[in-house]
């Protein structure tokens, strides 16, 4: 009789431990509600961020001509330059700032100033861009 009440005893305390560890309905809800907020506001990120960069006129490069320039866009480094009198500006392109600077100078005259994203260029890159230095890169 003792060795039933062992096992009684025994069956009770694993049957308590699982209780202990076991989820509620309740847990599992909310567990479920934070699981379905995140993925809801992981979409929204995805598709928001791009559109709010692309409110910012769409424009990676900026440049500012030394004359004027009543050029059509321009496919330069994959991507479409649009000049409108001295300023020209252009999408993100897998290329570096300084090769589409150069593009730039190439088809719509000289460059006065320069920008990559938040990089502004110095006054010698800009002058590396419009000089000799400018047959250093490859062609379109």
């Amino acid at each position: 009789m003792l060795t039933r009440t062992k096992r009684s005893s025994q069956r009770f305390d694993f049957l308590a431990k699982l209780k202990e560890n076991m989820m509620t309905l309740s847990q599992i809800s909310a567990r479920m509600g934070t699981l379905a907020a995140a993925t809801v506001l992981s979409a929204t990120l995805l598709v928001v961020a791009p559109q709010a960069h692309a409110a910012t006129n769409n424009s990676y490069y900026n440049a500012e001509l030394a004359q004027p320039t009543t050029a059509k866009p321009k496919l330069l480094r994959s991507v479409y330059v649009k000049c409108e009198g001295t300023s020209c500006r252009a999408p993100m392109a897998s290329t570096a700032p300084k090769n589409m600077c150069i593009s730039i100078m190439r088809e719509f005259g000289a460059v006065t100033a320069f920008t990559a994203g938040e990089r502004v260029f110095t006054a010698e890159e800009v002058a590396a861009c419009n000089g000799d230095n400018a047959k250093a890169i490859a062609k379109n």
